[in-house]
C-alpha cells in the first residue's frame, strides 16, 4: 500500500533492484525512474540520446509538430534520481537500430554485473504511427513493428539470464488499449494508425508467454496499461488550437509500474495479465 505521500515502499526482503527504463527522458518513462529512485533502486535509463532535448518527428506525415523541439533529457532525469542516493547510467538506445538495442543491454551488464528488472516502456516515435494505410509505406510498418515489438526481445535475450538468476526477474511492458480494441474512427479523427496497433498488439504479446516459460524462476512478468495519458506533444497540440490537453499525469502510470515491481503478493498474482494503472491507482496503492 501507499503511504500518506504516495509513495510506494519496497518489501521489507526485497532490498534495491538494478532496474532498466527505457525511454526515460520524458513522460512515463521519467516518473516511473524517479518513483523508482525514490524507493532506493538503482536504475539504468535508456533515450534515443542522453543529452539536449527532442525534436519531434510527429505521428503522420500530416502532423503539424514535426520539428517541434521539446526540452528534457536522459542525463537531467539521472540527476534528479541520483538525489535520491541510488546509482544511476544512461546510455543511448535507438529501437530502430538493432546494434544499439544490443549495446545498451551490453552496457547495463557491464556496469551493474547483473540486471533483474526491464521497464519496456520506449516505442517508435515518427511518422508512421497514425497514418492510414494508404499513406503506410510497407517498409515504415516493418519499422515500427521490428522498434516495438522485436527490440523488447532483443533487450531480453541478453539480460533474461541475469533476471532468472536473480530469483525475482520482473518484465513489465508498457501497453495500450491500440493492441487489443477495434478504433471508433480513422487515424487522424480520434483513431490510431494500422502500425501502431499491429507494433503494440505484437508487444502485448510477450508478457504472457514469459510468465508462462519462468515463472518457476521467480520471474513475473506483466503488461501495464497507463491509460490515456497527458503527453509533451499533447500539450503543444492544446497550445496551437487553444483546446485544453486532456488525459491523466504520467505519475500515475509510473506508480503502478513500481507497485507491481515491489511485488505484493496481490501483483504477483497479477503476473501475465494486463493491469490497468488507473485500477492499481483505486485498489492497491
Amino acid at each position: 500500500m501507499a503511504n500518506a505521500h504516495g509513495d510506494i515502499p519496497p518489501r521489507a526482503h526485497d532490498g534495491p533492484r538494478a532496474i532498466l527504463v527505457t525511454g526515460a527522458s520524458r513522460g512515463i518513462g521519467r516518473a516511473t525512474a524517479l518513483a523508482l529512485a525514490a524507493q532506493g533502486h538503482n536504475l539504468i535509463l535508456t533515450a534515443r540520446s542522453v543529452d539536449g532535448g527532442l525534436q519531434y518527428q510527429g505521428t503522420s506525415i500530416h502532423d503539424d509538430l514535426i520539428g517541434e523541439i521539446f526540452s528534457g533529457s536522459v542525463n537531467e532525469v539521472a540527476e534528479q534520481c541520483r538525489s535520491h542516493g541510488v546509482r544511476v547510467e544512461t546510455v543511448a538506445m535507438n529501437l530502430t537500430d538493432e546494434s544499439s538495442v544490443q549495446a545498451a543491454a551490453e552496457h547495463a551488464l557491464t556496469k551493474f554485473g547483473s540486471v533483474d528488472t526491464i521497464v519496456s516502456n520506449a516505442i517508435y516515435q515518427g511518422p508512421g504511427i497514425n497514418d492510414r494505410f494508404d499513406d503506410l509505406p510497407i517498409d515504415t510498418l516493418r519499422r515500427v513493428i521490428e522498434a516495438d515489438a522485436v527490440a523488447p526481445l532483443v533487450l531480453l535475450k541478453t539480460l533474461l539470464p541475469s533476471m532468472l538468476a536473480s530469483g525475482r526477474g520482473v518484465y513489465v511492458h508498457v501497453t495500450s488499449g491500440t493492441a487489443t480494441l477495434v478504433p471508433r474512427y480513422p487515424a487522424g479523427q480520434g483513431g490510431w494508425g494500422l502500425a501502431y496497433a499491429m507494433a503494440k498488439g505484437s508487444a502485448h504479446r510477450i508478457a504472457g508467454i514469459l510468465q508462462v516459460e519462468y515463472q518457476q524462476h521467480g520471474f513475473r512478468a506483466h503488461n501495464l496499461n497507463p491509460g490515456h495519458v497527458t503527453t509533451d506533444a499533447m500539450i503543444a497540440r492544446s497550445q496551437k488550437t487553444g483546446q485544453v490537453a486532456t488525459g491523466q499525469s504520467p505519475e500515475i502510470a509510473a506508480h503502478a509500474i513500481a507497485w507491481l515491481i515491489a511485488g505484493s503478493d496481490a501483483a504477483i498474482a497479477l503476473g501475465g495479465q494486463e493491469s490497468i494503472a488507473r485500477d492499481i491507482a483505486r485498489d492497491a496503492m
